[in-house]
C-alpha cells in the first residue's frame, strides 16, 4: 500500500515548487531533481539522503514528524567505539559558520549532545542557506550506527532551527490531490509539540469512553507504534482481545479515532504486527504518558497534511489515502 505524507510549511518561502520526496520500496537511496528517495523498512523507519555544506556532503536520515531538529554526526564524534558511516567535515566547506552554542537531544528512547553549527542544506534539490543544525559528539544509545541503518535525524515538526513494503511520499509546499479522497478534516494544533485534540474512541461498535472528556495526540512519522497512556493501552487491549498465536486476527475489531468530530478507522492489518504465528499489538502503553501519539499505524492510512501557512494558527489534516 502506497501512503501520502504532506507537509506546508517554510520551505513555501524558497520555492514556489513542490518538492516532492517519494518513499519508494527497496530501491537504492539516491538524489535526482524531483526530490529524495525514501526507503521504508519493515514499516518502521523512513530515510533518506540530503546534503550539507558547499560542496556538499551526503548523509541518511531519518525524517521524523515528531522532532523539529537537524543532528548528523560531527567529524569530532566521541565515543572511540562508535563509527559513524559519515562525519561532517566543517573545514571541507565554503559556507560553513561556526556557532559553537552546546546543543542536546532528548527522544523517546536515548539522547544527543553536540554544538551548533551553520551551512546549506540540501532537501530534495532545494538549497537552504545559512541552516542552524547540530553536529553530534555523542549518544549513550550504544551502537547506534550499527543497529541505524541512518547517519542522522531530519526533525519536520514546524522546521525550525531549533521484508519491505510500498512506502509514501513527502511533499513540501503543496499537496497532490491523487493520493487522497475526499475533503481533509482541519484540526487546530497548539504549541511546539503539535498536540491536536481527539475525542471518542471506538472498538467495533463499542464505545471504550476512553477520550469521552478529551484527549490530547499528535502524529508522527517517526514511531512505528500507536503510543498512549499505560491505563489506556490496557483499556484498549481489553476490547481488542488479540491473542498472541493469532488464532482469532480474522475476527479482530476496527478501532475508530474521532478527531475533528469524524471518525478516522484503522483495521487489524493496521494495528496488528504478525510475526509468523505470533501477534502483537501496536498499542503500545506509555509511562508517565499523558498524551496519544498516532505513528505509522494511523499515517499510513490517512494523508497528512501540516499547514503552517498561517504560523499563528497552524493546522493539521487527514483524509482517506487512495494510493
Amino acid at each position: 500500500m502506497y501512503t501520502s505524507i504532506f507537509f506546508i510549511f517554510s520551505l513555501l518561502s524558497v520555492s514556489e515548487a513542490l518538492v516532492r520526496i517519494p518513499l519508494q520500496i527497496d530501491h537504492a537511496l539516491s538524489t535526482n531533481n524531483d526530490g529524495v528517495q525514501l526507503k521504508n523498512v519493515k514499516d518502521f523507519l523512513y530515510y533518506g539522503k540530503i546534503q550539507i555544506g558547499n560542496p556538499g556532503q551526503t548523509f541518511t536520515v531519518l525524517f521524523d514528524t515528531g522532532s523539529s531538529s537537524l543532528w548528523v554526526p560531527s567529524e569530532n564524534w566521541l565515543a572511540k567505539t562508535e563509527n559513524p558511516r559519515n562525519r561532517y567535515i566543517s573545514s571541507a566547506s565554503r559556507t560553513f559558520k561556526e556557532n559553537g552554542t552546546k546543543a542536546e537531544l532528548k527522544y523517546g528512547k536515548g539522547s544527543l549532545t553536540g554544538f551548533l553549527s551553520v551551512d546549506t542544506v540540501t532537501v530534495g534539490g532545494i538549497s537552504i542557506t545559512s541552516q542552524t543544525f547540530i553536529e553530534g559528539v555523542k549518544t549513550p544509545y550504544k551502537e547506534f550506527f550499527k543497529k541505524m541503518p541512518f547517519d542522522g535525524i531530519l526533525g519536520l515538526r514546524r522546521f525550525s532551527n531549533s521484508g519491505e513494503i510500498n512506502g509514501g511520499e513527502v511533499v513540501f509546499g503543496g499537496i497532490i490531490p491523487a493520493h487522497f479522497s475526499g475533503d481533509h478534516t482541519y484540526v487546530d494544533v497548539e504549541g511546539p509539540g503539535n498536540f491536536f485534540a481527539m475525542s471518542n474512541i471506538w472498538v467495533g461498535g463499542k464505545n471504550t469512553n476512553i477520550c469521552s472528556s478529551g484527549c490530547k495526540a499528535i502524529v508522527d512519522s517517526g514511531s512505528s507504534n500507536i503510543n498512549v497512556p499505560m491505563d489506556s493501552a490496557d483499556e484498549i487491549h481489553r476490547y481488542i482481545g488479540v491473542e498472541p498465536n493469532c488464532n482469532n486476527f480474522e475476527t479482530l475489531p476496527d478501532v475508530t479515532f474521532t478527531i475533528g468530530g469524524k471518525a478516522f478507522v484503522v483495521t487489524p492489518l493496521d494495528y496488528i504486527r504478525r510475526s509468523r504465528s505470533q501477534c502483537t499489538s501496536k498499542f503500545v502503553g506509555k509511562t508517565n504518558r499523558s498524551h496519544w501519539t498516532l505513528g505509522i499505524p494511523f499515517m499510513r492510512v490517512f494523508h497528512t497534511v501540516f499547514d503552517y501557512q498561517n504560523t499563528l494558527a497552524v493546522k493539521v489534516g487527514f483524509a482517506k489515502s487512495t494510493d
